[in-house]
């Protein structure tokens, strides 16, 4: 939880509390060193120097524990800042106590007592620790929001749901009727399981303002939730009759017909929704891409996407934003030469954003035009801004994705190993790595990422056909993560293609498959390498379940995964069906060749 600004913030007017009395010509020794460090810490605080911040406080505190300002400071940062880093509840205690003598010394100290209770909140050693303090504030200040708000939601923390009531009843009586408090009020009735209550309280409300569109829709919400539908549309629709244009009416009344599964009026909802005045754009492309991806998710015909889409750009033909959400839009249903042409328009309107460049070679990647997103990555360097000009790794990756695809090796290469070279300038590319002193200064996050690299540094010299620097440069993989099941994987496979140590392939793969043994790429491979291995029963057994796994998970099954089974089954002595899996990948990859000459032939054929 990143409290940096609340320290900021609080400490800067803690400052201006404690500069008057900097300098008391009658304190002794201890206290005047004391205090130097802690204006010192006060200082680093307001520049957002947090952790240096805390040095001082810490100094200060250990010259002289007795004063309270320090402590206080001290305690607050390293509650909030250790509690970042895991702190034990031993020394989430020791921070509370330093902070509890501030606040029982200056009890009207509003902001330092918020903060207190606050903190207190988020440790299981004092529960009622927070609620004792906001009861001192609330006797001290019985008028202020902030405390009766906290004191409220320490109540519920509690479970003591009708003091909570009656503190928001008070904030009512104070403030007057309002959305907020209602829904506060409302939530703890439904928590108490008091729907009459919830919905007298929302009865009122409604009373309170008749001609209040929003207060009708909140109604509608609370029937929904106890799961009265006929009340729940009968509200929304008094909502929606009461403000035609009101969007957020619409919004309800789309959602409502959406869950209960009524697609023609969701659709028009949604699209009487986005000819409202009350969004904004970003609003409109909220709402069109969550539409967008219920559709996708649910396999739904696209033509009511492409129609709603339409309504949308029409109002905002020009927009970046709109641009983008086109571009991802057409990517999704597999037009990338149209998504290109869409963020192509985007980076017309903003040239140095970078995330417009990296999807345009995404999308040139994905249309399989690897030069053109080489030729991109060019241009996006020249249009990056002047203070900026190293593009994010993401898009050195696709460059090297890129100049793999397009058989530009030397491109490739030269990316990983400038990216290997970033993170540790010494280490050899295709040189045997044995040396452990190499971990020592690596982060874990190096190990992982070293890992990612030598292994796409593989992955191309094996598109070069160089076997033999594919395994050197796998094991240099291996060495910053030997437990990767990914590399693991790949490495048993090309052990098996180029005809390498099938042992050594069996026990990689067997690892693999004991970290993550519902992957069916590692259970393709596992199947494979059986096969080669001459293990046809076990291998037909596995790669069943690869394919079992693939089409339950509705994902794209690759010509790979038949053109193995079929293989697999031929040598179980079952040519029939062989025959009907290298037909389905040869549908899938119709240029192969060995799969032509297999169903031409309907036998098998060694490579």
């Amino acid at each position: 939880m990143k409290r940096n600004t609340v320290f900021i913030f609080i400490l800067f007017f803690l400052s201006l509390a404690t500069l008057a009395a900097a300098f008391n010509p009658d304190e002794d020794a201890n206290r005047k060193k004391a205090r130097y460090y802690y204006l010192e810490g006060v200082k680093k605080a307001a520049e957002g120097r947090n952790a240096e911040a805390l040095e001082y406080y810490k100094k200060a505190y250990l010259i002289d524990s007795t004063y309270s300002e320090a402590a206080n400071s001290y305690g607050m940062q390293r509650f909030w800042m250790y509690t970042e880093t895991l702190q034990t509840g031993a020394e989430k205690a020791k921070s509370l106590s330093m902070m509890r003598n501030f606040v029982e010394n200056y009890p009207g100290d509003i902001n330092e007592s918020l903060i207190y209770g606050f903190s207190s909140e988020n440790t299981d050693t004092v529960p009622t620790e927070a609620l004792r303090v906001y009861q001192r504030l609330d006797s001290l200040f019985p008028g202020d929001s902030r405390v009766l708000l906290k004191l409220a939601e320490s109540y519920d923390k509690l479970g003591r749901f009708d003091d909570a009531i009656g503190i928001f009843n008070r904030m009512e009586g104070k403030d007057g009727k309002t959305a907020q408090l209602s829904l506060h009020k409302i939530s703890l009735m439904l928590q108490k399981g008091d729907t009459v209550a919830a919905i007298d309280e929302v009865t009122d409300l409604v009373a309170s303002n008749p001609r209040e569109p929003s207060f009708r829709i909140l109604k509608g919400n609370l029937y929904e939730v106890i799961g009265n539908n006929d009340s729940t549309l009968h509200y929304y629709r008094q909502a929606e009759e009461m403000s035609p244009q009101n969007g957020a009416a619409k919004m309800a009344l789309a959602n409502f017909y959406k869950e209960q599964g009524d697609s023609v009026a969701y659709d028009n909802k949604i699209y009487e929704a986005l000819l409202t005045e009350d969004f904004e754009l970003e609003d409109k492309l909220s709402i069109m891409g969550e539409y967008l991806q219920t559709l996708f998710t649910e396999k739904n015909d696209k033509q009511r996407g492409d129609y709603l889409f339409n309504v949308l750009m029409e109002q905002y033909p020009h927009e970046s934003s709109m641009l983008e959400l086109a571009a991802r839009y057409s990517a999704a249903k597999g037009a990338f030469a149209e998504a290109s042409q869409y963020i192509s328009y985007a980076i017309d309107q903003d040239p140095t954003n970078m995330g417009f460049w990296e999807m345009l070679m995404r999308f040139q990647y994905l249309d399989e035009k690897p030069k053109e997103a080489l030729a991109t990555f060019i241009r996006a360097k020249e249009s990056a801004p002047e203070e900026d000009k190293e593009l994010p790794d993401s898009m050195k990756l696709l460059y090297a994705a890129a100049a793999t695809a397009a058989e530009e090796y030397d491109k490739a290469i030269d990316t990983y190993a400038d990216m290997i070279h970033q993170i540790s300038p010494s280490l050899p590319l295709t040189d045997s790595i044995t040396d452990k002193k190499a971990l020592a200064s690596l982060t874990y996050d190096n190990l992982m990422a070293l890992n990612s690299l030598y292994q796409m540094l593989g992955d191309t010299y094996y598109q070069m056909k160089k076997p033999d620097l594919t395994f050197r440069v796998y094991d240099n993989a291996l060495f910053f993560n030997p437990e990767s099941p990914l590399t693991l994987n790949n490495y048993a496979y090309f052990l098996t293609e180029t005809g390498g140590d099938l042992d050594k392939a069996y026990n990689y793969i067997t690892k693999a498959i004991q970290a993550d043994g519902e992957n069916p790429t590692f259970l393709d491979t596992y199947a494979w390498v059986l096969f080669k291995r001459k293990e046809f029963g076990k291998a037909l057994e596995y790669q069943k379940k690869a394919l079992e796994i693939l089409e339950k998970s509705e994902e794209e099954v690759s010509a790979e995964y038949y053109h193995h089974l079929g293989d697999i089954l031929f040598m179980n002595h079952e040519p029939e069906e062989a025959l009907k899996n290298w037909e389905k990948a040869l549908k899938l990859e119709p240029e192969n060749a060995l799969l032509k000459k297999k169903v031409a032939h309907k036998t098998f054929f060694f490579e």
